[in-house]
């Protein structure tokens, strides 16, 4: 039988020194198809990871910026999909959203992903959820 916490709030002390010491941020972004926009998607972000595509480009260009795609687990072509983005210290929820909204985030400028930004409480999960990039 589960038995309820008596533990009111959490505290950053029970978090290693090192974890807290780190200021990048860790996002949850679940991403639905608009109606009628899967297919055009896959075909973009196919024909951007084949060789030559630019893949490897847009993906050091995002992390100079400050933004890096550690997962992209699809659910099927239709959607949903959901990723674990880490942004550099100092990028808010605000310019994040507009990040993954806009030309340089996961629409290819198709608009086809309707994205769902949850800030990941590292503190509270105790590590964060891959080796931090920034």
């Amino acid at each position: 039988m589960l038995q309820a916490t008596t533990k009111a709030e959490f505290s950053t002390e029970d978090v290693p020194k090192a974890n807290r010491l780190m200021g990048s941020k860790f996002f949850h972004v679940h991403h639905e198809f608009r109606a009628g926009k899967a297919q055009q998607w896959w075909e973009t972000a196919q024909a951007a990871m084949a060789p030559g595509g630019g893949w490897d480009e847009a993906v050091a260009k995002n992390l100079e910026a400050g933004f890096y795609n550690h997962a992209f687990c699809p659910i099927g072509p239709e959607g949903p999909a959901f990723c674990i983005w880490e942004v550099r210290e100092g990028i808010t929820a605000k310019e994040f959203q507009e990040f993954i909204d806009g030309p340089n985030g996961v629409n290819f400028g198709l608009g086809a992903w309707m994205n769902i930004c949850r800030e990941i409480n590292v503190e509270m999960a105790g590590n964060p959820p891959y080796p931090r990039k920034f």
